[in-house]
């Protein structure tokens, strides 16, 4: 394995990382002073003063008498300019409909909106739902600063394109053109859903020394290792892409078909179809936490054959945790449940294999904002870069 290479610091680089923080800071607390920037980010006054001298001079910081009315002799304070800003977060993993959130830079929610398909091609209706977040946008006073784009596969950089074998429509779109081409900004993060949940599940707990594989098991099927604080990605951006494995399950005699085709909601739903079941998910599901035979036997070969895939991956990434979420809560806390006693059952094994595994505990809020994060980083590495 050839070695990792170290950076070579410079000053320049130096002073970029100086202003990151500082901008984190004063994000974090709007109404901060020189002399508490030094403190918190361990660096002198001196470096305090040329990185914030130049940020008021570029327009993104003010300085301005503090309101405290305390007596004796109170020192100016620093806030971010009323111009920046806001992101936008847009939701693009519905196969019928699509979301949008604006926040503000200090990420207190403005605007929230959901507009269901009403028919027209999709290219047509994200461009339509793009107008809506054009006109929330004309309401507001700051300029966007960044916009993420919640996609629901494996996004290609270098040909903008995202895996289209949920929704079919993104063969033709090339996102970030379009995004930037609507928007005329060039911070757009083009993040897919399972990275962005998997973050959210990993940074709730003591992350520093833990590793963690993130597994979905929804209307796609897909997952995401993070080891020691890094997401691995792979090669094509494809590690962890789970439901593209090759299984085999009970009833499907010889044949190989993939991990999502058997174990999706979409194909339960197909197999409830074959048994002549006419209820929603939900319903089979409480119907298999009641014992009823027809939906156990419906279910029994895919948990069986989530369980395997899960012991497997055990063996493969090693993890502190596994964690498995679904868009339906019902369905990750059962397979929580079946690879629990699956492993209880294996535990006997000549050399057993250990990792907590439990059911996702955020929601798309917590997502989104895993999102807005990334986004607002992204544009405060682009402002320091921009001082010079």
């Amino acid at each position: 394995m050839a070695a990792e290479k170290k950076q070579v610091l410079t000053v320049k680089n130096i002073r970029n990382v100086n202003t990151e923080n500082i901008l984190q800071s004063i994000i974090r607390n709007n109404n901060t002073t020189r002399s508490i920037l030094a403190k918190e980010n361990n660096i002198s006054l001196m470096t305090v003063k040329h990185v914030v001298d130049d940020l008021i001079a570029a327009g993104f910081l003010v300085e301005k008498n503090s309101s405290n009315a305390d007596v004796g002799r109170n020192p100016k304070v620093l806030e971010m300019t009323e111009e920046y800003g806001n992101i936008v977060c847009v939701n693009l993993t519905s196969e019928d409909e699509i979301s949008f959130l604006i926040y503000d830079i200090y990420q207190n929610l403005l605007t929230e909106r959901c507009l269901a398909f009403s028919g027209q091609d999709y290219k047509a209706e994200l461009l339509a739902v793009i107008k809506k977040i054009k006109e929330e946008l004309a309401g507001i006073a700051a300029r966007t600063v960044g916009i993420a784009v919640f996609v629901p596969g494996a996004y290609d950089s270098e040909a903008d394109q995202v895996n289209y074998d949920l929704i079919p429509a993104f063969k033709q779109l090339h996102i970030r053109e379009l995004f930037e081409n609507e928007f005329a900004i060039k911070n757009i993060q083009i993040l897919h859903d399972v990275f962005a949940a998997a973050r959210s599940e990993y940074d709730s707990l003591n992350p520093e020394m833990e590793s963690q594989f993130y597994f979905y098991c929804g209307y796609g099927v897909g997952g995401f290792f993070i080891h020691k604080n890094e997401a691995v990605e792979g090669a094509g951006n494809m590690a962890g892409e789970v439901g593209k494995m090759l299984v085999s399950m009970d009833g499907y005699g010889d044949n190989y078909v993939t991990l999502e085709e058997i174990v999706s909601i979409s194909a339960v739903k197909k197999r409830m179809k074959e048994y002549g079941l006419d209820i929603s998910f939900t319903e089979l599901l409480v119907l298999h936490q009641e014992q009823d035979a027809l939906a156990v036997e419906i279910m029994t070969p895919v948990l069986k054959t989530i369980s395997k895939v899960l012991y497997n991956l055990l063996w493969v990434y090693n993890p502190t945790r596994i964690v498995v979420d679904s868009s339906r809560d019902g369905y990750s806390k059962l397979i929580t449940e079946h690879f629990q006693t699956f492993l209880e059952d294996m535990k006997n094994d000549a050399i057993p294999i250990h990792a907590e595994i439990r059911a996702a505990k955020y929601d798309e809020y917590h997502m989104m904002r895993g999102c807005f994060y990334m986004t607002r980083n992204a544009w405060i590495e682009e402002t320091a870069d921009s001082i010079q």
